[in-house]
């Protein structure tokens, strides 16, 4: 089967080719931070019509090299108020400032390798992102001589709403998905590693030095693990302090090269100062991320 949005990626180096059809659930972290990345800056009092910040999810970047389709890519485009006096106009073309890789079957490597070949082609990339989802168990179809495997044969082509059921026990909220006795996907953490551009101008993704690396991690436990006095424990647990800090240090960056926008379009000092002096708080709701 062939999906409609399949992405393929060749490393000419390595001669390597892989096929990757994105799916919801591989998706949904990106999805969930774009909404972040909107509120924070909807916040922010500054002329949306002269700076347009624009999230793509599944969108190329392109340089005279390569193309690259990363999940999520922030990027910033100015369009200065018109001059009356000419009859032409500049056409100014973006600037990426975040990017970011989702990986359910994806290899961490060959994600860091996506994120470097496209950081290298654009250095006005303040942060790159990873976000990696480890299955308790690798997902295998089910074998042809199981019932599960019989049923699907012999029944009628379903629709996604007729598949997945109406109803769920609370304790499955969080994984794992099973449907006709087999195991679909069984989630057992999402993986955030964010990593920021270095003082000397380059991305180091093998660096876990805390100015320019964070990560976290939102752990998933089935209840049938959890011992019965953890019962009461919110799950799936989240350590995201460190991960946080590093994006709201990059969301201020953002402000911050928004204001300097501002100043090179000349604008009204007043309305400079009313952003300088906004203080909107970049919140993700990780809990949202995931579900």
């Amino acid at each position: 089967m062939i999906f409609s949005h399949t992405r393929f990626t060749y490393f000419e180096d390595t001669q390597e080719f892989q096929v990757m059809p994105p799916l919801p659930v591989h998706e949904q972290p990106a999805a969930h931070l774009s909404k972040a990345i909107n509120r924070f800056t909807d916040a922010l009092p500054y002329d949306k019509l002269l700076i347009d910040v624009t999230i793509h999810l599944n969108h190329r970047i392109q340089n005279k090299d390569t193309t690259n389709i990363p999940d999520l890519h922030l990027a910033i485009t100015i369009q200065p108020p018109e001059d009356d006096s000419v009859d032409d106009m500049e056409i100014l073309k973006p600037t990426s400032k975040w990017v970011g890789e989702c990986g359910l079957s994806s290899d961490y490597n060959f994600m860091v390798r996506k994120l470097s070949g496209t950081c290298d082609g654009h250095r006005d990339i303040d942060l790159a992102l990873i976000m990696s989802f480890k299955e308790r168990a690798r997902w295998q179809q089910p074998k042809a001589t199981s019932i599960t495997a019989q049923t699907l044969h012999t029944s009628p082509v379903l629709e996604y709403e007729e598949f997945i059921p109406a109803r769920i026990n609370k304790s499955l909220k969080f994984g794992p998905v099973i449907i006709h006795s087999h195991v679909w996907i069984d989630i057992s953490e999402v993986r955030y590693s964010v990593f920021r551009r270095g003082t000397d101008g380059h991305f180091d993704f093998n660096s876990e030095n805390p100015d320019t690396f964070a990560e976290g991690v939102r752990l998933h436990y089935h209840p049938l693990l959890i011992p019965a006095y953890a019962l009461q424990t919110l799950y799936p647990t989240v350590q995201m302090s460190d991960v946080e800090h590093m994006l709201r240090d990059g969301a201020n960056t953002l402000k911050g090269y928004i204001v300097s926008l501002m100043e090179g379009m000349s604008l009204e000092a007043s309305a400079i100062q009313l952003v300088c002096e906004s203080n909107p708080m970049f919140e993700p709701i990780w809990g949202a991320a995931v579900n």
